[in-house]
């Protein structure tokens, strides 16, 4: 399993690099409509579009009709909670602090369905068969500094510094135990159901969160200045992490 060790160690630390934005903190904050428009098309697919795939995609292969459709709800319920709890809840009294903390959960959800579908590729007696060449490790990531880049923003408009800014960047480290998930799942049930069943129920937890961070910060962040330009960002950032999982998917 070291070759499972080295890939979940890597999906889990390379969106901690995205604390480099804190060297450019100025033109972050200067130019608001192009960082939070591009950020929002890339929430916008991987919260939205990539996680209710899965669940989409998952609910069809359950066999269960029923169960799978109770999951589903379940996820989407539970975790369009969570994000009314950060967002609007009254556990958080500042603004850029619910946004922040939204985005570190969806970090995390985000990074433990990430871990569990690496760790799938190493489950069972057949060896896995992960394509492992400049391109997907590319993109690969791009794919997660973008990630963490959805956490590092929000800590910069809400004037955190960088030591707990890099802190809550350790959500990402949620991938590396799930990578393992479905390994012990499998030693301890054989091929069993319960690793798509928690996926899918992480999935649907990930897109309402998603969806929620996404209209309720940031959306209304990059369009505050009333500006014509944060559509296009958004389109830009949808097209981008859309290529990068054509490559990785």
């Amino acid at each position: 399993m070291t070759d499972l060790a080295v890939l979940a160690a890597g999906f889990g630390v390379i969106p901690l690099a995205a604390i480099i934005l804190y060297t450019v903190t100025t033109r972050v904050l200067a130019y608001r409509e192009a960082a939070w428009g591009f950020l929002a098309g890339v929430l916008g697919f991987l919260g939205v579009s990539h996680a209710m795939a899965v669940v989409l995609v998952n609910h069809s292969l359950l066999g269960d009709l029923v169960a799978a459709t109770v999951l589903s709800f379940v996820g989407l319920a539970i975790g369009a909670g969570i994000a009314w709890l950060l967002l609007d809840g009254p556990f958080i009294q500042t603004e850029p602090n619910r946004i922040l903390w939204a985005a570190v959960a969806f970090l995390a959800l985000h990074s433990f369905g990430d871990g569990l579908v690496l760790g799938g590729d190493f489950t069972g007696a057949f060896l896995p068969t992960l394509r492992l060449d400049a391109v997907t490790v590319t993109t690969t990531i791009a794919h997660r500094f973008a990630e963490g880049c959805l956490v590092v923003v929000p800590a910069i408009w809400a004037a955190w510094r960088p030591r707990p800014a890099f802190a809550v960047l350790f959500a990402s480290l949620a991938s590396i135990p799930a990578a393992y998930a479905p390994g012990w799942i499998f030693a301890s049930f054989g091929f069993s159901p319960i690793p798509r069943a928690l996926s899918t129920f992480l999935a649907g937890m990930e897109a309402t969160v998603g969806l929620m961070l996404l209209v309720r910060g940031f959306i209304p962040i990059a369009a505050a200045d009333r500006g014509t330009r944060w559509p296009v960002w958004i389109a830009i950032g949808f097209i981008a992490v859309s290529l990068v999982h054509f490559f990785v998917e």
